[in-house]
């Protein structure tokens, strides 16, 4: 698996969504699965990698763009300031209930689409022409845009990006409510008091928000060691495994990468959809930067902080596996999300191996620093043991879900 990593970082690089990097991974990868099945395709998907960019930065600055039209409403309290301010803040709160929290692609198409690959190949039961199980081992072969400001401080980039998304969410709340003073009520019951509040603190944090709003996130991508070549790593190693002819009896799998998981898991939505008629049985376990030297592994089966369920029952299986092979983890959800959600969203059963760290960020996640020398190998051979095993099982029919 070292050697595995060592290879791509060398002889390709930083991955970029739908770029030529990440083309060639893609190629990499489908020929060394050649090795181990017959069955190993590229399929092409398009995509607007803009939009996450500006998804990224909107929050920054439509808050410097709403302090700027504060201030001429406080001294010019005229409806034309109010409406602008709404409008920008309207659209704020649903590009982040959209695009940024539920992966809905509401402003792609204002955006140039580029072509992104999925790399695929499957192994069947030799004896077998109607396996009882279907398996989907996935990950993704994409690294994303550095976000400079983690390079120079995390606390820096969570401040950042909670106060900006709170700030504008509790926005729309106050202007909503100022537009049911002008139109239902009085407006000189509207206090200045809590507009003059409000001024002070955008007047204060929009200097941040400039900075942060250039500098979050740049156009360069990162080697992406952990984020997420780990994940090919094991997939590639499973491939031996299972190499034809398959070991397995009953159970049909398949090796799935994606590509722009870092944009919006583009890739998985793409592929699960197009498979959704051989998949909607499914069962799918995504693996996510799992190798970092500080870090746990983490069974994930909720995502988007408890707003994303994934498939409780197989995390618990594949927990109750980890607990014998004695592999420490935990059993819960994550903050943000995985490949996983778009199997989840069309009713397809999924959950995830990731890696947590144990408090923060690390200073490495999406920089320049994410190379070979951040991982543990070990981790990696934890969650390769545990999918193995798995697929054993459930082959055997000791697992029934």
């Amino acid at each position: 698996m070292k050697q595995t990593i060592q290879e791509i970082c060398d002889n390709i690089g930083p991955r970029e969504p739908c770029s030529e990097n990440e083309a060639k991974c893609a190629e990499y990868i489908k020929d060394r699965l050649k090795h181990y099945t017959n069955f190993s395709i590229i399929e092409d998907f398009f995509c607007s990698p803009g939009s996450y960019k500006f998804s990224i930065r909107l929050p920054m600055i439509s808050l410097v763009f709403i302090t700027f039209f504060y201030w001429i409403y406080f001294f010019y309290p005229y409806y034309w300031s109010l409406i602008i301010i709404c409008i920008l803040n309207f659209f704020t709160f649903t590009v982040i209930q959209t695009n940024l929290t539920k992966n809905i692609e509401l402003i792609d198409p204002l955006f140039k689409k580029k072509k992104s690959t999925n790399v695929y190949a499957k192994f069947k039961p030799v004896e077998n022409s109607k396996p009882k199980n279907l398996i989907l081992i996935g990950g993704h072969h994409d690294s994303n845009y550095e976000f400079k400001i983690i390079r120079k401080s995390i606390f820096l980039f969570g401040l950042v990006i909670t106060t900006s998304i709170i700030l504008n969410y509790i926005l729309f709340v106050i202007f909503i409510i100022k537009i049911i003073f002008y139109f239902f009520g009085e407006p000189y019951l509207i206090i200045p008091l809590v507009d003059l509040i409000i001024l002070v603190i955008l007047t204060i944090l929009a200097p941040l928000y400039i900075y942060s709003g250039i500098n979050i996130i740049s156009n360069s991508a990162v080697p992406g060691a952990n984020d997420n070549l780990t994940s090919i790593a094991i997939i590639l190693e499973i491939a031996k495994y299972l190499k034809v002819p398959n070991i397995l009896r009953n159970t049909e799998v398949w090796l799935v990468s994606h590509g722009c998981e870092e944009i919006g898991d583009r890739g998985s939505k793409r592929f699960a959809k197009k498979h959704y008629s051989e998949l909607k049985n499914a069962l799918v376990i995504n693996i996510d930067m799992v190798g970092g030297k500080n870090s746990e592994l983490r069974i994930d089966i909720m995502e988007e902080t408890y707003l994303i369920k994934l498939y409780k029952k197989l995390g618990i299986e594949l927990s109750k596996i980890a607990s014998e092979l004695k592999i420490p983890h935990t059993l819960g959800n994550v903050e943000a999300f995985t490949d996983s959600m778009a199997y989840s969203r069309i009713g397809i059963k999924a959950c995830s191996l990731i890696g947590i760290p144990h408090k923060g960020l690390p200073a490495y996640y999406h920089t320049r620093e994410d190379t070979i020398d951040k991982l543990d190998f070990n981790k990696l051979y934890n969650c390769f043991q545990i999918i193995i095993e798995f697929l054993l099982r459930i082959d055997q029919g000791k697992i029934n879900i």
